[in-house]
């Protein structure tokens, strides 16, 4: 009997120890499996791949750490500013990440936006459909003013777009891409409530991150 007794102490001391290691090895996890999330630099998210920066031909790879923890999600971090615009790279953020794509900026993040561009040929927005604008409903606070980049020219938005926008709440002005980042900068310094749907000078793909062609060609 008693070695029987010994037997299942020692037992439920092993399970005991195995559980611990479970619930402390479960917040890590947590931190690390949100893959596209916005991380804690002043990007909102980072693809796979790496990007080259233009300034210090260095690339900057994104990394475990780079991501968000989702049970910290209210932790301070700075907000998203463009250092620069330029036609074979994108957009450049103040910390150095080179984003090849469109981008949505929401509450200082941010986000690669998978759009197609606008044509200043035929004064259209193909792909720039109300589907491509849901995030702004769900997004907390809402922007007072969106500043939308078409490129290298400023192209009038659709009625429907615009009309989308102010029902929600939302001020819609369209620039150029340049002035758009200039704008949203100087807003976004003043503390307002500012977001950006920026497109780059060139066709960039969020998905592939490829120059296809001049987009004002």
């Amino acid at each position: 009997m008693n070695h029987l007794a010994s037997k299942i102490v020692r037992g439920s001391v092993a399970s005991s120890r195995a559980s611990t290691r479970n619930v402390i090895a479960a917040p890590s996890t947590i931190a690390r499996c949100s893959y596209c999330s916005p991380s804690t630099s002043t990007t909102g998210y980072t693809p796979a791949r790496s990007f080259t920066s233009t300034s210090s031909k260095k690339q900057s790879t994104a990394t475990a750490d780079q991501f968000v923890n989702i049970i910290q999600a209210d932790a301070a971090r700075a907000l998203a500013s463009i250092k620069s615009l330029t036609p074979s790279a994108g957009f450049t953020l103040t910390d150095g990440l080179v984003v090849p794509s469109p981008i949505l900026i929401l509450d200082g993040v941010v986000f690669l936006w998978d759009v197609g561009p606008p044509n200043p040929q035929t004064m259209s927005w193909e792909g720039w459909n109300l589907d491509k604008l849901r995030a702004f409903e769900i997004v907390t606070p809402r922007p007072e003013i969106l500043l939308v980049g078409t490129g290298k020219t400023g192209l009038l938005p659709p009625p429907a777009f615009k009309k989308y926008l102010n029902g929600l709440g939302i001020q819609v002005d369209v620039l150029d891409s340049r002035n758009a980042c200039a704008t949203y900068n100087l807003l976004s310094e003043e503390g307002r409530r500012v977001g950006a749907a920026l497109y780059p000078l060139t066709e960039l793909s969020a998905r592939t991150g490829v120059v296809a062609k001049d987009v004002q060609r």
